[in-house]
């Protein structure tokens, strides 16, 4: 414990220096520079509008290298799919100061549930850096959905426009101004991509590129391949609108008939739980010894590594893709 704090507290430290004195910009090339290139030569320019003005280089921190230029872009995608403003760099110093919370957190509680034991309480650390990746993946993963949930409105909203004589950049703006965030967030980028001078090809590509969702996916593909070979594009939207709307109803006929399956996996996680906080009211001496005797300990770690596997191989078996 005497080793483990001042460690965590230098860390801490440390990082908000580097983020105080502005070390580690992960060097975003301005939207004006983006703009100027344009109308040049280079492989960049087969890229979509909203994917050169997003790419990074890699991200360091005093002149060391942390994340290379593929994982800070891989990064910079991620914070974009789940609506979050900060850049590559605000987000690995994030994930720094979790991670040495956490390693403090964990160092203070074994300490005072048992003897100091710093290098184990240390294990907080990647733990915190991880928790934060996860965060972000669950926020993905909600944002997601609710745009889904709202794509079937857009296209009835988009073939409604078209039948009234928009063509499709006018019908995308009227519904993005009628749908709420975050789908109106997006069409609305997609809007100022065009402004700029992206065809609507790449801003559809950019679109679907942030979203990440299979269901824009197939909206953006049939989208592209009416441009191309021509056809009743109102017709074809609302083909797509049933399409998803039957998924949907199948989505929910399968949950209702999984629901006892993920019911039985809450219950048989939540059994040991229970049992072992009622053995520790009831005769807390028997249990104390999990906690003090070094066996103890290893059933402890043991049994918690097979919940967690158990509970994700029932939420994996009973997850059923449509």
């Amino acid at each position: 414990m005497l080793i483990a704090a001042p460690l965590v507290a230098g860390l801490f430290i440390f990082t908000l220096a580097l983020w105080y004195f502005g070390f580690g910009a992960s060097a975003t090339v301005a939207t004006s520079e983006r703009l100027a290139r344009l109308s040049g030569n280079g492989s960049e320019q087969s890229l979509p509008l909203g994917s050169r003005l997003r790419r990074r280089t890699a991200v360091n921190l005093g002149g060391i290298n942390f994340v290379n230029a593929k994982m800070a872009q891989n990064w910079a995608m991620e914070l974009e799919r789940a609506g979050l403003t900060i850049n590559t760099k605000e987000y690995l110093v994030l994930r720094i100061v979790v991670s040495a919370v956490v390693a403090l957190v964990a160092a203070l509680a074994i300490s005072a549930l048992f003897a100091p034991m710093p290098l184990i309480a240390l294990v907080g650390a990647p733990i915190g850096f991880l928790a934060v990746g996860f965060w972000v993946k669950r926020r993905i993963s909600s944002r997601t959905h609710k745009m889904e949930a709202q794509l079937v409105e857009l296209l009835q909203m988009i073939a409604s426009g078209l039948r009234a004589g928009f063509g499709l950049v006018q019908a995308m703006e009227q519904a993005s101004d009628q749908l709420t965030a975050p789908i109106s967030l997006e069409l609305r980028r997609s809007m100022r991509d065009m402004a700029m001078g992206a065809s609507v090809e790449q801003a559809l590509t950019a679109l679907n590129e942030r979203v990440g969702s299979a269901d824009f996916d197939i909206v953006v593909t049939a989208i592209l391949i009416q441009r191309s070979v021509g056809g009743n594009l109102a017709e074809i939207l609302d083909n797509v609108a049933h399409t998803m709307r039957e998924r949907e109803r199948i989505r929910g006929e399968i949950r209702t008939l999984t629901s006892q399956q993920r019911l039985t996996g809450y219950v048989i996680g939540g059994i040991p739980i229970g049992l072992l906080i009622i053995f520790s009211i009831i005769s807390p001496e028997f249990v104390g010894l999990l906690f003090t005797e070094p066996m103890g300990r290893m059933m402890l770690i043991g049994a918690a590594v097979m919940e967690v596997l158990g509970f994700f191989v029932i939420s994996r078996i009973v997850n059923i893709e449509v």
